[in-house]
Order: structure tokens, then C-alpha cells, then sequence
């Protein structure tokens, strides 16, 4: 009898150890867990500066590409006024589109410094 009541004292003894032990890992578990869900929540938001820095890479490349088409019409109406010299409406528009260029060259290259 003696036997058995020290078996079961000892088994829960052991069995406290255990519960000790998961609940230590439990708390650990939903503390980490806490903080990374902070973490994910923080990193969700944009603050004002990145989203300034964003802004300014998308207006850059459509800055670009408008450069790229203008450069393009460029080309193409300097044929044409090649081709027409005597077309001063042709000549317009191709004034017209150096201006456009100039102006845009030098936004895109105030964007860059």
C-alpha cells in the first residue's frame, strides 16, 4: 500500500513537471505569436515618405515613356518636313514638340538628382 501511494505521489509530482513545462511553452508560444502580429500589422502601413518615394517612381517612368513617345513624333514629323518643306503647319508642330521635349527632358532630369 505504502508502495502504490509513493507511485502515485511521484507520478504526480511528474505529472506537475509536465504541466509546469506546457504552460511555460504556451505562454512562449503566445507571446512570440503576439509580437509577430504586431509586427505584420506595422509593416502593412506605408508611412509618408515611402509613399512619396513611390509617387515620384511612377511619374518618373510615365515621364519616360512620354518622353519616348514625343521622341518618336519628333523623328517622325522631321521626316515629314523633309519630305514637305514648303508645310509651315508641318513645321509648327514640329517646333511644337521640341518645346514639349525640352520641357519634358528637363522634368525628368530635376526628378533624377
Amino acid at each position: 500500500m505504502e508502495l502504490s501511494t509513493r507511485r502515485l505521489a511521484r507520478k504526480e509530482k511528474e505529472e506537475k513537471k509536465i504541466m509546469k513545462i506546457l504552460k511555460t511553452l504556451a505562454s512562449a508560444g503566445l507571446i512570440l505569436t503576439f509580437i509577430t502580429g504586431i509586427w505584420f500589422i506595422d509593416d502593412r502601413y506605408v508611412d509618408a515618405k515611402d509613399l512619396n518615394n513611390l509617387k515620384d517612381q511612377i511619374n518618373l517612368r510615365i515621364d519616360t515613356y512620354e518622353y519616348r513617345e514625343l521622341t518618336k513624333q519628333y523623328y517622325e514629323l522631321k521626316k515629314l518636313v523633309r519630305e514637305n518643306p514648303d508645310s509651315q503647319e508641318l513645321k509648327e508642330q514640329l517646333k511644337e514638340v521640341e518645346k514639349e521635349r525640352a520641357d519634358l527632358k528637363k522634368r525628368i532630369d530635376a526628378k533624377l538628382e
